[in-house]
């Protein structure tokens, strides 16, 4: 069997921003368009499906967020909070919850202290801890994610992840990578096919087979790495590239 887990947003997802005519939504936030897809990758997600790969979205989104997702045909297991949970038809597993609990717990006070800490911080930013799991900050710049990110450098055990105007701190243990692991540990698979964008990505990129990315500067070129063709849409080039490589497993 091959896994198939892939990062969802700016990977199969993706915002008005790069919304063409024909591409669907498939998100609502306070009845606003939110999230759309291509039809091309709705059709090649429904092949994905029917040739038996086991898709599993996995998303640094919260619980809530993820569910806003209107799939036509809904994947039965997704992976939200960066690792933190496994849903199952929709409901968190409660023996992946339990696993969670025990790698949090002991960061649980290093989140509360870092959370209250963040006003210290001279940008605009609204932050939050994501489902008892990890604390979110979003800024109005990159350059002031980047200055949130830098004030912390040495002052928390927390891990520190900067992505466009996000800022994120990981307790160790919850990242892709790690997901990709106990997804493995659970399904046995063959092989194991990812797909992502960003910088939160790279340790399920990194333990993957076969590592699917927008271009060559997240992660450069080597064995198992492709990369989307300019001029391709990264989504559709994702799902194409993973039926090609399924096919040759």
């Amino acid at each position: 069997m091959v896994l198939f887990a892939s990062d969802l947003d700016n990977t199969i997802l993706f915002s008005h921003r790069y919304r063409q005519e024909t591409d669907q939504c498939v998100e609502h936030l306070e009845g606003r368009e939110q999230g759309f897809c291509t039809q091309r990758s709705l059709r090649l997600l429904e092949t994905i499906g029917e040739r038996g790969l086991l898709f599993v979205p996995v998303t640094t989104r919260s619980i809530q967020q993820y569910r806003r997702i209107r799939w036509p045909q809904p994947p039965r297991y997704a992976v939200t909070t960066n690792g933190g949970t496994l849903l199952v038809d929709g409901i968190p597993d409660p023996v992946w919850q339990a696993e969670t609990a025990a790698l949090t717990a002991p960061w649980q006070p290093a989140l509360l202290e870092l959370e209250r800490r963040l006003p210290e911080v001279p940008v605009p930013k609204r932050g939050r801890i994501v489902d008892g799991t990890y604390l979110f900050a979003a800024c109005d710049t990159p350059e002031d994610a980047a200055a949130v990110g830098a004030f912390f450098v040495g002052s928390t055990g927390l891990e520190t992840a900067v992505s466009g105007r996000k800022v994120y701190f990981f307790p160790p243990g919850i990242h892709k990578g790690a997901a990709l692991e106990r997804l493995r540990a659970r399904f046995a698979p063959t092989r194991t096919i990812c797909a992502g964008d960003s910088v939160i990505d790279i340790p399920m990129l990194l333990a993957a087979d076969v590592a699917i990315l927008p271009g060559e500067e997240l992660l450069g070129t080597g064995p198992g790495r492709r990369t989307c063709p300019a001029g391709r849409r990264f989504p559709d080039f994702v799902l194409e590239t993973v039926l090609e490589e399924a096919g040759n497993s």
